[in-house]
């Protein structure tokens, strides 16, 4: 059975010269703010805090609730992760806290909060916001015309692979060894990136045949874009010539597939494509300002990366 390469620069669709920059040289250079449309009842069991975070992952952000709040991991709920090194806004729910007291924690605070009767769910958001700044752009560097107003590639993001593919690599040699038996976490981490990879193959091989954005002869739409696969068990949905491309990824990840097949998760669909609303870009001097809305599930690194050669500064 063959196990894949380890590759997270997955075709980009559109060519062209880049404009170079810095990401995230501040902290405040990257912003996120969930966009949550929800009425809350004001009464129930759950308490609802909407959070800004600062260099902190969604994940510890739970866990610091959670000690704070007297529950469990399990009782402390989110919509969907932000990236660390960012300033993010999100919702958290903590079902029956101990403490009606607001934490004070050096990397986060709670901005609101209410009670409702539904714990939050992941996905219940409906998209995130992002406020981005690039800066020291080449000199005499130009946007080209149309920047992030087009179909993008709805690639997962580098984030999901983890610093220079870490969790990608673990995932893989998990793979190859079989997938012995980890913590359910552990397990649930390395299924996400898979399904990732899967997907991402999926897409790039529809880019390099330029079919990513119109629907091939047995494509599944979704929200009028066509889609790929994210593996599990059952039946591919796709016919035709989509199916033809999805079964020649699965040929040339057929342990990965299989991994996804026995833990029992079952085929899902997401779309290919991803469109920005509420596009507005500021050039002035060497800095590059960027505001715009993606949907759900979408990551900003993968827009930026059609027009932009960035580097990331680390902390």
């Amino acid at each position: 059975m063959s196990t894949p390469p380890i590759r997270t620069d997955w075709t980009r669709a559109y060519s062209g010269c880049r404009v170079v920059g810095t990401l995230r040289d501040q902290l405040a250079d990257f912003q996120v703010f969930e966009v949550f449309d929800r009425v809350f009842s004001g009464h129930g069991e759950h308490l609802y805090v909407l959070v800004e975070k600062q260099d902190l992952n969604t994940k510890d952000v739970q866990s610091a609730l959670a000690r704070h709040y007297g529950v469990s991991l399990v009782d402390v709920s989110y919509s969907g992760l932000k990236d660390k090194r960012s300033i993010a806004r999100q919702w958290f729910s903590i079902r029956l806290p101990k403490t009606a007291q607001r934490p004070i924690h050096k990397h986060f605070s709670i901005l609101e909060e209410t009670k409702h009767d539904r714990k939050l769910r992941p996905g219940d958001h409906q998209g995130n916001l992002f406020h981005i700044r690039i800066r020291n752009v080449s000199k005499g560097a130009t946007l080209a015309p149309g920047v992030l107003q087009g179909p993008l590639p709805n690639y997962f993001g580098p984030q999901r692979f983890g610093y220079r593919g870490n969790n990608l690599h673990r995932a893989l040699d998990w793979v190859s060894k079989s997938s012995p038996r980890v913590k359910r976490g552990v397990r649930a981490l390395y299924m996400s990136v898979l399904r990732s990879l899967v997907f991402n193959e999926v897409l790039a091989s529809r880019i390099r045949g330029d079919t990513w954005c119109t629907p091939l002869s047995g494509d599944v739409p979704l929200e009028h874009s066509p889609t790929g696969p994210l593996w599990g068990r059952g039946r591919l949905s796709t016919s035709g010539k989509a199916l033809a491309v999805e079964r020649r990824v699965q040929r040339e990840n057929e342990a990965v597939c299989n991994a996804l097949e026995w833990v029992g998760l079952k085929q899902e669909r997401r779309a290919l494509v991803m469109h920005t609303s509420e596009l507005a870009i500021q050039q002035e001097d060497d800095t590059i300002e960027l505001r715009f809305s993606l949907p759900k599930g979408s990551y900003a690194t993968v827009a930026l990366n059609e027009y932009f050669d960035v580097k990331e500064a680390r902390a």
